[in-house]
């Protein structure tokens, strides 16, 4: 009879490279735009490999960047309609909306991604990595 004991979960877990990503967000937003494609090839090849509190940390990092992404094409789609019939000033309106909205779409990455940051410094897991709120 042979009695085999499950390891206790450690304590404490690693996130550095959690707040490695979370920081690369931050600096693409406010600095550096292809510091977010490392961070999400980052969080994206480490979340297999993660523990527990580090996967909701990568799985909040993917959502973030993929969301946002998605709003930003968009965009893209808009202001270029928007360019197209501002020729005969109807598309002003939606120009000027989605530069709004593309203003809103960056504060909501800034704001995730510094709050993500906060999480992961004071060693918490995100704790709905898969909504669209914080």
């Amino acid at each position: 009879m042979s009695q085999t004991q499950d390891a206790p979960p450690p304590a404490w877990e690693d996130l550095t490279l959690p707040i490695i990503v979370h920081g690369l967000f931050i600096a693409s937003l406010v600095a550096f735009p292809p510091a977010a494609i490392v961070g999400v090839i980052m969080a994206h090849v480490s979340v297999g490999a993660a523990g527990p509190s580090a996967a909701s940390h990568f799985r909040f990092q993917v959502r973030t960047f993929w969301l946002g992404l998605a709003a930003w094409a968009l965009a893209a789609i808009a202001m270029f309609w928007g360019a197209v019939f501002s020729v005969i000033l109807i598309g002003i309106p939606l120009l000027v909306t989605t530069w709004l909205g593309l203003g809103a779409v960056w504060l909501w990455a800034l704001v995730r991604s510094a709050v993500g940051l906060a999480w992961a410094v004071q060693g918490r897991p995100c704790p709905r990595p898969d909504s669209f709120t914080f």
